[in-house]
């Protein structure tokens, strides 16, 4: 006996005068339903972050907001539109040619720091009026993808004799902690964040102290703090970071509030292109708007630091 679906099909073909030989129609069940709307949300949420990358940032909205649609209530494209809203926002109100959007945008979370050193008891090894600076938002709080970040610091010209890196978790326990040789010439250092023996664990805060060792007395020392947080990232956002050049990573960093990533492309960019004066607007532009003394944000960027 036929099955119910070639009766009907049968039937059909009889009342339209029709003499093809029977073809069984595919079943669509719930299960390549559900594949087939898997397959339309990763292929709009890929499509967003490609389009992010490309600085096309309206139209990477669309495809968000179509991701949502087939998944209604999903995080990651929720996320994606508030950033690039956020982002759209921002960049539309500081005016800036396409070519060099770059805006930073804070994270609406926050955590207690200081970025800037202040005064200290005893004699500073920092006679200068520039003080002692984290590259960090004003929030006190910056995002990572990395489990190993780098953290960005101006450092002054100084008679100190190392610079001193602690981090901890937020229970206090201690993290790392490590000294390293510092460059007499005032500028910008990098300092890489181990975060112990597996590095930095996604959705945990992490406290950072970076300080001058300027004489045996530890309250003497001028000192900034801050906290990083290593983000879970989106699998499709991080396919779109691993296929694409450090260029286009800027963009898909900037409007997802990555921070230290931000900062570590824009050195590298501006290391292997020095003649590219884009790398150095967006670099100033960037660290500006987070709150950065625009003297510090054109200051060199040291070779350093060697751990002791």
């Amino acid at each position: 006996m036929f099955p119910t679906r070639f009766i009907a099909q049968a039937s059909l073909l009889g009342v339209i005068g029709l003499s093809s030989p029977l073809i069984a129609l595919p079943l669509v069940t719930p299960a390549v339903m559900a594949q087939t709307a898997s397959d339309g949300y990763n292929g709009a949420m890929q499509k967003g972050y490609g389009l992010t990358a490309r600085r096309d940032y309206q139209s990477a909205l669309v495809n968000f907001k179509k991701a949502l649609s087939l998944r209604p209530g999903d995080r990651y494209a929720t996320v994606a539109i508030s950033n690039v809203q956020a982002y759209i926002a921002r960049d539309r109100v500081a005016n800036r040619p396409v070519a060099n959007r770059l805006a930073y945008i804070p994270s609406h979370l926050g955590m207690p720091g200081n970025t800037v050193a202040g005064a200290t008891r005893g004699t500073t090894c920092t006679p200068g009026s520039v003080k002692l600076t984290a590259l960090a938002p004003n929030n006190g709080l910056a995002l990572t993808a990395s489990k190993n970040p780098d953290l960005f610091f101006y450092v002054p010209a100084s008679s100190a004799k190392a610079i001193e890196l602690i981090v901890s978790d937020e229970q206090g326990n201690l993290i790392e902690q490590r000294t390293y040789g510092i460059n007499p010439t005032a500028g910008i250092v990098k300092v890489k964040l181990n975060g112990g023996s597996n590095g930095l664990e996604v959705g945990k805060k992490y406290k950072w102290n970076f300080s001058l060792v300027c004489s045996s007395d530890p309250s003497g020392f001028p000192y900034v703090e801050g906290w990083v947080e290593r983000v879970d990232l989106d699998p499709n956002m991080l396919q779109a970071i691993n296929s694409t050049p450090v260029a286009e990573r800027l963009p898909l960093y900037a409007a997802n509030q990555i921070w230290n990533d931000t900062l570590t492309a824009l050195v590298q960019l501006q290391q292997s292109s020095p003649s590219n004066s884009s790398y150095q607007d967006q670099w100033q532009t960037y660290l500006q708007e987070a709150g950065v003394d625009p003297g510090i944000a054109t200051m060199p960027i040291l070779d350093c630091c060697q751990a002791q």
